[in-house]
């Protein structure tokens, strides 16, 4: 199974991705010393959508007000709905960098606003890099599958990477560790989790958290519903008591991307989806009285492991797929690129 293969190699694509560094990130970090923008944008569709948001809250978290970062996704800038200021500087993201939305979105930000443009996938010679003033290719990500996975969290891990250079160089060091050491936890220990649950009993789906953990549980939908079609939805933590806990039943699995900020006041809301029936993952640093817990190691408290949270939703969906009979490396009316 492709997908599957290619949940297993992103330890190794995160350790590439530390080892070359330097040379992955030497043009953009260039360009941004050259340029000091004073706001700093992404753009992408579907699971790039999701990617451009954690990272917009990565730079707002960690530039210290320095630098102001918004999301948006291809079409809101191609078909003119956002605008931008001079000093701004808008980058793409997309793993083949052919979507057609974020292309379009680039040139528009350049040709209508006058903005400078950056961009980071993992094909070489795309349309998205050849008009970007500045990028970044993972050209050894090579994943085949419809569904995106190790591109996803590659890309992520880089730019979060990226953004640390940038704005806390003290950080940087310590973060590629962490991740690296982080990441190989969360694998192995989501694949022994997985390995021993029944998901025939599950119909019902949600994935919970705030910020970046917000960008993650986002992406927890379209990883499981491209692959097993199921029923899927993700909220902010506490508002999944303000009506959609409704639907929580012992056929729901509900996972917490829990904070250290609100972590408390998340396992209280464990308990109210466990008194309702639903099986609760805790996906954090610190254990909760929850249904199970897959504790990440990193303890940093910046939400830097952001995309890690997306590890468990990948292997659920491959895990339900496998019991609908479904194939996750042919989703149903799904492409690898999408151009119009």
């Amino acid at each position: 199974m492709i997908t599957f293969d290619e949940i297993n190699e992103q330890p190794s694509n995160f350790a590439e991705i530390s080892k070359r560094y330097s040379d992955l990130s030497k043009s953009i970090v260039d360009f941004l010393k050259e340029t000091a923008p004073s706001e700093i944008d992404f753009v992408g569709c579907g699971s790039s959508y999701n990617l451009a948001m954690g990272l917009s809250f990565q730079v707002n978290r960690l530039s210290s007000g320095k630098v102001f970062s918004r999301y948006f996704s291809g079409s809101e800038i191609a078909f003119g709905f956002r605008k931008f200021s001079k000093d701004a500087v808008l980058v793409g993201l997309s793993r083949s960098g052919e979507s057609t939305e974020t292309v379009q979105a680039l040139k528009r930000a350049k040709n209508k606003f006058g903005i400078k443009t950056m961009a980071i996938s993992c094909e070489p010679e795309s349309p998205l890099t050849k008009v970007a003033d500045a990028f970044s290719v993972l050209n050894f990500v090579d994943e085949k599958s419809v569904v995106m996975t190790k591109s996803f969290t590659s890309m992520a891990f880089l730019a979060s990477a990226l953004i640390r250079d940038i704005f806390k160089p003290n950080l940087f060091k310590s973060y590629l560790k962490s991740i690296l050491e982080s990441a190989q936890v969360i694998l192995e220990s989501s694949k022994d989790l997985f390995k021993k649950i029944d998901f025939r009993r599950y119909d019902h789906f949600a994935f919970l958290g705030y910020d970046e953990y917000l960008a993650a549980a986002m992406e927890g939908i379209i990883k499981v519903t491209e692959t097993s079609l199921s029923d899927v939805s993700a909220f902010q933590t506490l508002e999944y008591r303000h009506g959609p806990k409704s639907k929580v039943g012992k056929e729901s699995m509900v996972c917490i991307f829990a904070s250290n900020l609100a972590h408390s006041e998340e396992e209280k809301m464990a308990q109210e989806i466990k008194s309702l029936g639903g099986t609760v993952v805790n996906v954090s640093s610190k254990r909760m009285n929850a249904s199970h817990n897959l504790l990440i190691p990193y303890s940093a408290g910046d939400f830097g492991d952001w995309f890690l949270k997306v590890i468990p939703a990948q292997i659920i969906g491959v895990e339900v797929a496998k019991v609908k009979g479904l194939n996750p490396d042919n989703p149903k009316n799904l492409t690898r690129v999408v151009k119009f």
